[in-house]
């Protein structure tokens, strides 16, 4: 039997590389992509990949520039003749108050998170529709587009929102060819790799403040969007999934709500 394809953009490093790795072992194929700012991570992932005996192209694109979508689905189409999964991961988090933002900075938020991920959707779905092969595309947004963490983040959780409501839209449109289109809305996330400089320590004290007390491992969002591509979710789309440990529960700070200890 022919094995599934899965597509992550944004899968050389961080995030996405936990994400590619487990959806390798989970067996399927996979097309990295990385936005030319670490390659050589990037093909350490690839090399990581390959070595499990699994198939594994890796392509580049700045996705921050007007017709990277069109560019990168050239190259994809390029190098596979299938697609079964394709998971919108590429994004940034950055942060301003309104007060202080520039045209420059909106401009970068709203390109990678928004715009790309509208195009390589579409992109995505056009080539699922052209290959008759009843996909599943996901899009990796944030809890941002639920709460208001902070003040610095209007942008960012603006474009989150955006790909939320925009995940509705595309599931309608591309239910008609079988295509399935939902959202992951993570919160804190553990990568797994290359974690920053005092990662574990901020890790620590945030998680204290999460309801479930963890941050999300980058492989578990792989394994929702293993799920949402699985015979058990063929009914599921237009949907978005919060996963976060409970965080956008809150209102306030966890221990403002005065639980009683155990």
């Amino acid at each position: 039997m022919e094995r599934k394809v899965c597509f992550i953009t944004g899968s050389g490093s961080s995030n996405g590389r936990g994400m590619a790795i487990r959806m390798a072992k989970m067996g399927y194929d996979i097309c990295l992509h990385h936005s030319g700012h670490n390659p050589e991570i990037a093909m350490e992932t690839q090399k990581t990949i390959l070595a499990m005996g699994v198939n594994c192209k890796l392509l580049e694109e700045d996705m921050t520039q007007s017709g990277a979508a069109q560019r990168l689905f050239e190259k994809f189409r390029a190098e596979y003749d299938r697609l079964d999964l394709f998971i919108n991961n590429s994004g940034k988090t950055k942060m301003f108050s309104l007060m202080e933002a520039t045209e420059e900075d909106f401009n970068f938020i709203l390109n990678l998170n928004f715009r790309a991920c509208y195009f390589c959707v579409a992109e995505a779905g056009k080539f699922m529709r052209e290959k008759g092969i009843r996909g599943n595309i996901v899009i990796i947004a944030s809890n941002h587009h639920l709460v208001n963490f902070s003040s610095h983040f209007s942008a960012y959780a603006s474009t989150k929102a955006a790909m939320v409501r925009f995940t509705k839209w595309a599931a309608l449109e591309f239910s008609h060819y079988g295509i399935r289109v939902n959202c992951i809305a993570p919160g804190y996330i553990d990568p797994g790799y290359e974690k920053r400089e005092n990662f574990n320590q901020w890790r620590d004290q945030i998680s204290a403040g999460i309801p479930l007390k963890r941050y999300v491992p980058s492989e578990e969002l792989a394994e929702i969007a293993a799920f949402l591509d699985s015979p058990s979710a063929r009914s599921i789309t237009g949907q978005t999934i919060n996963v976060d440990g409970g965080d956008s529960l809150l209102n306030a700070p966890l221990e403002s709500y005065h639980f009683e200890k155990d």
